[in-house]
């Protein structure tokens, strides 16, 4: 408990210096062309929001640090190194390349094989410090083959581009990330990393208050990558320890929403070029096709807090049987 209240009032309290510190960069926020039209006004929001829920997490590493001297924090420093490694091509994109060379943000091509390099570092970091004897494991861990690998880094991707995407309405993302993260705490229990969970949890929290409607700053890609690593990795160290499809079932109903988001642009795309240029949605990701129907932003927001409580108890009840 005391590593997500540091989490949240570190993301809380630095909320307002560090978003005027973005502005003063002009870290600020483009609409795409399709984005619907509700979404004009929110043109030069600052961005790179993301910044305060790692600043969140870095605090709790450190008070946890300081009040467990010697307890074993390696999964959880793997975890946050891993994660990091993604926020810095959201860090990329949200920014950098804009302002080197005029381009809106890494082409598709680009990102995809950057997470991939990040992907694959992070899952053999991972893998690779729940065999030392200082990761605090005492289950046994599952073995690796190039099969496990592959299956592993797709995981880990696949959560970064579903939180990616979901990440477009005010409070949207932090907010499902903190309902996903709290069955993803109690089952963790005492186990080696589990004091990753609150931490972000916690982050997300403090997140929330200069994020919710309307919002005051964006995460951007620097933190929808970071949430979504810290998902895929999180829940990759518990699968390796015990592995079966009902724990890979049960983590993939608590990211359910994530999941469905992202599934709706695969199935979009895939009707536009399969069905001669035939959507099954008014836009994707999903989100925006409720706006287009004329649902209002809290309401489209709540409802998919409320689905994604409905998933995490859902699958909390497959990690748990």
């Amino acid at each position: 408990m005391s590593v997500f209240l540091f989490a949240a009032l570190t993301a809380l309290l630095l909320g307002k210096p560090v978003i005027g510190w973005l502005a003063r960069i002009r870290a600020r926020q483009t609409i795409y062309a399709y984005a619907p039209e509700t979404h004009r006004p929110k043109e030069g929001t600052p961005t790179m929001g993301g910044l305060l829920i790692i600043l969140g997490v870095l605090a709790g590493v450190l008070a946890w640090g300081i009040l467990n001297r010697g307890a074993p924090m390696v999964i959880t420093l793997v975890i946050v190194a891993g994660a990091l490694w993604f926020a810095f091509i959201g860090l990329l994109d949200d920014y950098w390349v804009y302002r080197l060379t005029g381009r809106r943000g890494l082409e598709w091509k680009t990102k995809l094989g950057l997470q991939l390099v990040a992907g694959g570092i992070g899952v053999y970091m991972l893998w690779h410090a729940l065999h030392e004897p200082l990761a605090g494991v005492d289950a046994p861990v599952q073995a690796f083959s190039g099969g496990y690998f592959l299956l592993a880094l797709l995981w880990v991707v696949g959560w970064v581009n579903a939180f990616n995407l979901t990440d477009g309405l005010d409070g949207l993302a932090a907010g499902l990330t903190a309902i996903a993260f709290l069955p993803l705490w109690l089952y963790a229990g005492t186990g080696a990393g589990a004091e990753y969970a609150p931490m972000l949890l916690g982050a997300c929290i403090g997140y929330l208050w200069w994020n919710v409607h309307p919002a005051k700053v964006f995460m951007g890609d620097t933190g929808s990558m970071f949430l979504g690593a810290s998902f895929g990795l999180l829940t990759l160290r518990l699968l390796l320890e015990s592995p079966s499809w009902e724990q890979g079932m049960g983590f993939a109903l608590i990211g359910g929403v994530f999941a469905t988001e992202i599934l709706s642009v695969v199935v979009q795309l895939s009707s536009v070029k399969l069905r001669g240029g035939k959507r099954v949605f008014k836009a994707t990701p999903i989100h925006h096709h409720f706006e287009l129907l004329g649902w209002s932003e809290p309401t489209i927001v709540m409802r998919f807090w409320l689905l994604g409580a409905l998933c995490a108890g859902a699958g909390s009840l497959f990690i748990r049987s």
